[in-house]
């Protein structure tokens, strides 16, 4: 019994490693090669590690300045293109008085009382048509009519009274070039977004006066200064798209750069003061109104001194 036992010891044990190297040879020789690759591989190892990093982050960094760029760039562009705020929604002459409703509630007389309500006129309303008329630059003494289709005019009437003149506060230099500001603002929005426009009229309300230049051989005395040297002007300001270019090409807010416009009182100082006055100047017209032989009403423009 014993020598059967000894003698069939080994073979069991050759017949279990028999076993076992055909059940898992696959295994085995996985593991001896991991194990073969791991000690080949060891001199190396941290130096294809530390490669691998370097180049993960510098692919990360690359990703993130890309990004930023790309963000920057599209923030440059958007900003670039940004001429206003607001901009209105349709075009031709309901555009316009869009422009109008959005411009004249922050010109104020007062803190509780409108400058001027804004209308958009009609110039091609064929019950009640209106041509403006300015001094013929090819016939010295003569007129010309600005094309209705390519002109688009403003109606600012004062609030507080009946005639359209303004009813609060007085009549002053500083309220007339907040007038003008108006004017100006009304014709950078309109050049900007309204297709087709090359001319801008703005009529300002009624009140203002001039001085008179006349000579008399008796000076005037006592009361009679004031009356024989101030009369009466209606005025408006006509604009040009080609003139206006230059402030068309930059931002509003790079001409006008308070966010609200400046009360009477601040108009003299604000920091526009003086480029309103200068762009203005030149564009100041007397006007009046007429009737023409075919029945059809003129607005008679007359270049104007500066105020």
């Amino acid at each position: 019994m014993a020598a059967r036992m000894s003698d069939d010891g080994p073979r069991l044990r050759a017949a279990e490693e028999q076993v076992a190297q055909h059940a898992f040879p696959r295994g085995r020789r996985i593991m001896a090669r991991s194990t073969r690759d791991r000690g080949d591989a060891s001199p190396h190892a941290n130096k294809f590690r530390a490669a691998t990093v370097v180049l993960v982050a510098l692919g990360i960094a690359a990703l993130v300045v890309a990004v930023a760029l790309s963000a920057f760039g599209k923030s440059q562009n958007k900003s670039a293109g940004t001429w206003s705020a607001w901009q209105p929604q349709d075009s031709g002459l309901q555009g316009a008085q869009e422009i109008a409703d959005f411009v004249s509630p922050y010109y104020r007389a007062a803190p509780a009382y409108q400058l001027a309500v804004v209308t958009a006129m009609n110039l091609n309303d064929p019950s009640n048509p209106l041509n403006v008329v300015v001094p013929s630059q090819n016939a010295p003494g003569g007129v010309a009519a600005l094309p209705p289709k390519s002109t688009i005019a403003y109606n600012l009437c004062g609030l507080g009274s009946k005639d359209c003149s303004i009813g609060v506060g007085t009549p002053s230099s500083d309220r007339l070039l907040l007038l003008r500001r108006e004017a100006l603002e009304l014709a950078l929005y309109t050049f900007k977004y309204i297709t087709g426009v090359h001319t801008v009229v703005a009529i300002l309300p009624p009140g203002h006066t001039q001085t008179s230049s006349r000579l008399s051989a008796t000076p005037p005395t006592g009361s009679s200064v004031s009356s024989n040297n101030t009369k009466p002007v209606d005025l408006a300001l006509a604009f040009d798209r080609k003139e206006l270019q230059p402030w068309l090409d930059r931002p509003l807010r790079d001409t006008l750069p308070e966010q609200l416009p400046p009360t009477v009182q601040q108009m003299a100082s604000a920091p526009e003061a003086e480029l309103i006055s200068v762009i203005t100047a030149h564009g100041l017209f007397s006007e009046r109104t007429e009737q023409a032989q075919d029945g059809s009403n003129l607005l008679v423009l007359s270049p104007q001194s500066p105020q």
